[in-house]
C-alpha cells in the first residue's frame, strides 16, 4: 500500500481532498487516494471494518482534536489513513474502479474513442487479476498500459505510447516507460507491435496542417486532397518492399514519416521539381530527429525511388 503524506512533499503546503484525489493549492499537484494492493491481492482497508466509512467520515483534515488522536481504540491507523481509505471501505474491487476512472479522464484529454475506454478498462482488469501477486504496481501504471494496448488492439494511431505518458504527467502522475515494458511482459493480453502502416495516415494528418506546405500547393494550383492520397499510396509501397526482418525493432511512427518524405522524394524526381517537404518537418510530424529520417531513407527507400519516380 501506497503511504499518503499530510503535505505537498515539495512546497509543504496541506493538501487539500478534491474527491477522488488530493491537490496542492500552491503548486498544483496531484497525488490519488488510491489504495494500492499488497502481495496477498487483498486490499489491506478492509482489514479496519466492514462498514462503508466514506460519507461518514467528514473532510480529510477534521478538527484539531480528531488530528491529535492516534484512531479508533485499538487500532494504530489515524484520522488521515481513515479518510484516506474511506471510499474504499466495502468494495471488493477498489482498485479496478480507480483504474477505469484515470482511463476515463486521460482518455477524454486525448480524445480517444469511447470503445478504447472500454477496451483499456477490460484489459487493466484481468491485469489487476492475474499480476498482482508478482509485482507492486500502482493504478496509474495498470491504467497507462492498458490505454497503450487498448489504442493497439483497437488500430487507433491518433495517440501513441509517449503521448499517453505524458498525459498522465500532465495529471501529476509518474508512469515510466520501462514499468509499461514489465507490465507488457507480466500481462495475460498480448498485443502486437504497431506496423509503419498503420501510422501513415497518422503522420499524413500531422503533415496536412503544416502551413507552408499549403502555401507551395496552392502557388502551384495543386490540389491538397490528390497530393496527400499520392504521396500516401507511394508511401505505402516503400513500405511493402521493406525487409521485415530488416525494419524490426524501429519505431513505426518514425518508419512512416520516412516512407512519406521518400514519397515525396519521388514525386518531386517524378514532376521535375523542388521537394515541398523538408527532413525537420517530417521528423516533427513523425516524432523523431531529423538524422532518423536521414539514416532510414538512406538504408530502405533511397533503392527504390528512381523505380517509382520512371512510373509516375
Amino acid at each position: 500500500m501506497q503511504s499518503m503524506e499530510e503535505s505537498c512533499p515539495d512546497c509543504s503546503v496541506p493538501l487539500l481532498d478534491a474527491g477522488d484525489e488530493l491537490a496542492c493549492p500552491s503548486c498544483g499537484m496531484v497525488r490519488e487516494k488510491a489504495v494500492m494492493n499488497d502481495g496477498s491481492g487483498s486490499q489491506q482497508g478492509q482489514r479496519l471494518g466492514y462498514q462503508p466509512l466514506g460519507s461518514f467520515m467528514g473532510t480529510r483534515w477534521g478538527t484539531r482534536t480528531e488530528r491529535a488522536t492516534m484512531g479508533i481504540t485499538g487500532s494504530k491507523r489515524n484520522y488521515g489513513y481513515l479518510k484516506t481509505v474511506s471510499d474504499f471501505m466495502g468494495r471488493e474491487n477498489g482498485s479496478e474502479t480507480e483504474c477505469a476512472k484515470l482511463i476515463e479522464r486521460v482518455s477524454e484529454k486525448l480524445a480517444l474513442p469511447s470503445h478504447v475506454g472500454i477496451q483499456a478498462a477490460t484489459i487493466a482488469r484481468r491485469v489487476l487479476g492475474s499480476v498482482r501477486t508478482k509485482r507492486r504496481m500502482t493504478v496509474a501504471e495498470v491504467s497507462a498500459y492498458s490505454l497503450v494496448a487498448a489504442c493497439r488492439m483497437e488500430g487507433v494511431t491518433s495517440s501513441n505510447a509517449r503521448e499517453i505518458l505524458s498525459a498522465y504527467a500532465a495529471l501529476g502522475r509518474r508512469v515510466t516507460t520501462s514499468s509499461i515494458i514489465q507490465l507488457s511482459l507480466d500481462s495475460p493480453v498480448r498485443t502486437f507491435a504497431k506496423r509503419p502502416e498503420d501510422c501513415v495516415t497518422r503522420v499524413l494528418a500531422r503533415l496536412s496542417s503544416n502551413p507552408g506546405l499549403d502555401a507551395k500547393l496552392a502557388k502551384a494550383s495543386v490540389s491538397k486532397t490528390a497530393y496527400f492520397s499520392a504521396v500516401r499510396s507511394l508511401a505505402l509501397e516503400l513500405l511493402s518492399r521493406c525487409d521485415r526482418i530488416a525494419i524490426a525493432g524501429r519505431r513505426p511512427c518514425a518508419l512512416a514519416a520516412s516512407a512519406v518524405y521518400s514519397a515525396e522524394a519521388a514525386l518531386s524526381m517524378a514532376e521535375s521539381r523542388g521537394r515541398r517537404v523538408t527532413q525537420r518537418e517530417m521528423a516533427d510530424c513523425g516524432g523523431t530527429s531529423e538524422y532518423t529520417i536521414r539514416e532510414q531513407c538512406a538504408m530502405f527507400f533511397t533503392p527504390s525511388l528512381a523505380a517509382l519516380a520512371q512510373r509516375r
